[in-house]
């Protein structure tokens, strides 16, 4: 049975300490902040499996929609990474095994930063298996200051015109910096007639475009993407689930 804990210890063992850890970004381009309550949920289940790990979060805080941060925030990650703080000061520790850290407003932040984020957090001696990225799909940088490959999930609905957006911002990401890998789920997509479905005229096209493949990790009700977003997934381990699992396996 495939154990978690044995898998972060493992790598450990095989690669020692300065191993990078995988950087795993989140996205909804038609609605950003819906990743807030995912990746909350998603950062404290990799805990349980005895990960550890940074959560950073782009969402600024006038698109959070009353979405409140996990402890108070001081500094933005942007400031460390000029030197303006030490690291610490924006990294913060919720419990022994999970950090996070607000950054909203890496656009100040030269593409290339020396050290990395993840170079200075193993000169600090901080050992992470997985960074977790609330992504903010309106930036317009590079994502090497995280690290030079991501892997990124994107969550879209299944109006055409939130298909084509996710198809755009797919598009757009993957020309600036390549990605280790796409997926994505679908909320609320349903085929009509037997005609080609959202999801895979969207997976054929980026194809096309990109040479990228799109791994599709499910399907899910439009009925959870509905409401207030402290209640806009009724069943928020579906869709944890999903991620999760990506995540484990990647």
């Amino acid at each position: 049975m495939f154990d978690a804990q044995d898998q972060a210890s493992g790598l450990r063992k095989l690669f020692g300490d300065n191993l990078p850890p995988p950087v795993h970004a989140l996205s909804c381009p038609s609605r950003p902040a819906i990743v807030l309550p995912l990746a909350q949920i998603t950062a404290h289940a990799l805990v349980q499996q005895g990960f550890s790990l940074a959560w950073i979060d782009e969402l600024d805080l006038g698109n959070r929609q009353d979405w409140p941060l996990p402890c108070p925030v001081r500094f933005d990650l942007s400031q460390a990474l000029m030197g303006h703080v030490p690291l610490a000061a924006s990294l913060l520790p919720l419990n022994p095994q999970l950090w996070y850290a607000l950054a909203r407003r890496l656009e100040r932040v030269p593409h290339h930063v020396y050290p990395s984020l993840i170079q200075r957090m193993q000169e600090k001696g901080l050992k992470l298996d997985k960074i977790l990225l609330c992504l903010d799909p309106s930036s317009q940088r590079m994502l090497s200051l995280y690290h030079e490959q991501v892997h990124h999930t994107v969550i879209s609905g299944g109006s055409a015109e939130e298909v084509s957006v996710a198809r755009d911002w797919i598009v757009q990401m993957q020309s600036r910096q390549p990605a280790s890998s796409w997926s994505i789920v679908w909320v609320g997509v349903k085929g009509k007639g037997g005609r080609k479905s959202p999801t895979q005229t969207l997976v054929d096209d980026i194809l096309q475009t990109t040479g990228q493949h799109v791994k599709v990790l499910g399907q899910l009700p439009a009925s959870l993407a509905q409401g207030a977003l402290s209640n806009a997934w009724a069943q928020p381990q579906t869709l944890r689930d999903l991620w999760l699992q990506h995540i484990l396996q990647a």
